[in-house]
């Protein structure tokens, strides 16, 4: 079942170039599959009462044209369960009226709140959700970043409340912008496709140092804990503006 949500883009939602920001391209998707979720239920609240929650494992969000202040957007989402495994996929697509602008697929994990701990999909029904499949995109969610590359320390970013959501980590959309904010000159680009993989969460006060290599006409990128763990790694691929 897909399910749709029309939004208008507000001017707050873009940069000083007037292009909505990558970050906020995340969120109307998730907004509109969270609310297909609380509609159809089991709601997200539903599923942390019972102590379980769907975790972003890894997404692809492809643009094809960019969104602009005080547009009027169509976002559609669904999701396919395949009832086995750990995992459930997402898709997305938005649309400027009959106009496709920009597409992505997600990966979900089903955990445990209370030992984190990755459960079966097939413990929590999800029927209501079903019945389509799931979209075929050109490049990966996950994305392997050559062993040989050379990662060079790019920034760093501590966290705060403000970033943080209903599970006390690092809200999943804000990380394709703190990445953005280390390309060189980014004010001059724009993205065209970002594939980011969700390693290990962040909380309030962590400190993240940001690598990152450029090879290919792609940025790979690498967030990394002081202590060594992966945060999120990934690829990102943009354009120069005009």
């Amino acid at each position: 079942m897909r399910w749709t949500e029309n939004y208008e883009v507000r001017y707050h939602d873009t940069y000083s170039n007037e292009i909505v920001g990558i970050s906020t391209v995340f969120q109307f998707l998730q907004e509109t599959g969270m609310r297909q979720m609380r509609a159809c239920r089991p709601s997200y609240g539903e599923l942390l009462s019972e102590g379980k929650a769907l975790i972003l494992s890894s997404m692809r969000v492809e643009m094809y044209s960019p969104i602009l202040p005080y547009e009027s957007i169509t976002v559609k989402s669904w999701a396919s369960n395949s009832n086995k495994g750990f995992t459930t996929i997402r898709s997305y697509q938005i649309y400027r009226g009959d106009e496709l602008i920009c597409e992505s697929a997600s990966t979900w994990a089903l955990v445990s709140t209370i030992d984190k701990k990755l459960l079966r999909i097939s413990e929590v029904d999800f029927s209501s959700y079903e019945g389509e499949e799931p979209l075929s995109l050109e490049r990966p969610m996950r994305v392997r970043i050559p062993s040989e590359m050379k990662m060079n320390l790019v920034g760093e970013y501590t966290t705060r409340y403000s970033d943080t959501d209903i599970n006390h980590h690092v809200n999943n959309t804000y990380y394709p912008e703190i990445i953005f904010n280390c390309l060189p000159k980014p004010e001059s680009k724009i993205v065209k496709s970002i594939g980011i993989t969700y390693v290990n969460e962040a909380k309030i006060g962590d400190n993240l140092k940001i690598y990152m290599a450029y090879s290919d006409g792609r940025y790979y990128f690498r967030s990394i804990h002081e202590d060594g763990r992966v945060n999120t790694e990934g690829e990102i691929i943009v354009e120069n503006l005009e």
